[in-house]
């Protein structure tokens, strides 16, 4: 059977809380459906479905790509505001992949800096020294 030339490399399961509604089955299913040969789940600032869909997915012939969606730190501008409203602007947001296990590794790493080094009321967030750092 042909596989689609096309992967998603960017999905919210539920696990991305207010972002995401499809549960790790669902995703699987329309996989399936559409031929697909692998699925990229990037959650937002957390990895919670990662091993859920690692299993379904090997389990179903797809290729689990594990990554996140993290907030990056906008290094000497925390004082910059948005025009409009006067409020902080949130950090830029940044789609990681793990190509190994060494990559899955410092994704963990990432995540967990950004909720230890971040201030309370802002969101999860890793500068460019940490990037740097957990870079393979």
């Amino acid at each position: 059977m042909p596989h689609s030339n096309f992967v998603h490399l960017r999905v919210h399961s539920a696990y991305s809380l207010s972002e995401g509604a499809l549960r790790t089955k669902d995703i699987i299913e329309l996989c399936q459906r559409h031929r697909m040969p692998a699925v990229g789940i990037t959650d937002s600032s957390n990895l919670f479905g990662a091993l859920e869909l690692s299993l379904a997915a090997r389990s179903a012939g797809v290729q689990p790509i594990i990554g996140v969606q993290i907030g990056l730190r906008r290094e000497g501008i925390q004082n910059v505001v948005h025009a409009k409203n006067s409020t902080a602007l949130p950090p830029d947001q940044l789609v990681l992949l793990a190509q190994s296990e060494v990559g899955y590794e410092n994704i963990l790493a990432l995540v967990s800096k950004a909720f230890l080094n971040s201030d309370a009321g802002e969101p999860p967030q890793v500068g460019l020294k940490e990037l740097a750092e957990r870079n393979e």
